[in-house]
């Protein structure tokens, strides 16, 4: 298993979940269904600036995953230095980025794990967006599992009380094709708002 490990990444983690598990509470089920070895994409609902930090927490005790996040979170040098630390991978929205898809299966061939929202940015509550290509993609090219995991309250943060991560049961990778690639995706929307 080739997860991204480092020691800023794991005090990170430690961080996340004692400041939050202190306040708010983190609930965290179905950690059990993680794969603990082979290819995985974890794909999360995205609500808030907090989900990725409270998966990677929630989640590090069986994975860790790499993050692909927008490359402008980068453009802070210290941030942008951090981001690295912890194993996020810059994402160009805009367009169809290859370097870091190329970069995602390379982790990916390795048995790694990489974690991402498929709607590709921030959806209000109640709200759902078209996903993107990119879980599936990814999920074809790569044999990858694509284990669904929705977020509770972090919408309505700091409201809500307590904050969720649900872990659901692993999904195989799509087959080849344009079609099956839409309707992928979309199963694996409809999987993660099933949690």
């Amino acid at each position: 298993m080739s997860d991204f490990d480092s020691s800023v990444r794991r005090f990170s983690e430690t961080c996340v979940l004692r400041a939050l598990g202190c306040v708010w509470g983190v609930k965290v089920t179905g950690l059990e269904s993680v794969p603990r070895s082979g290819p995985l994409i974890v794909a999360f609902n995205h609500s808030s600036l907090l989900d990725g930090p409270l998966v990677g927490a929630a989640i590090s005790p069986a994975r860790r995953p790499c993050f692909l996040a927008k490359k402008e979170l980068f453009a802070n040098p210290l941030v942008g230095w951090f981001l690295r630390r912890i194993g996020v991978i810059a994402l160009e929205r805009a367009s169809a980025d290859h370097g870091a898809m190329r970069a995602a299966l390379a982790l990916l061939e390795k048995n790694g794990a990489v974690a991402m929202s498929p709607e590709g940015t921030r959806v209000r509550k109640g709200e759902r967006r078209e996903p993107r290509p990119g879980v599936s993609f990814l999920a074809a090219k790569s044999g990858a599992k694509v284990l669904p995991a929705r977020l509770v309250g972090t919408g309505d943060f700091p409201r809500a009380f307590p904050l969720e991560v649900r872990f659901g049961s692993p999904l195989p990778p799509p087959p080849a094709g344009r079609e099956a690639a839409s309707s992928f995706a979309r199963a694996v929307m409809d999987a993660i708002y099933s949690l």
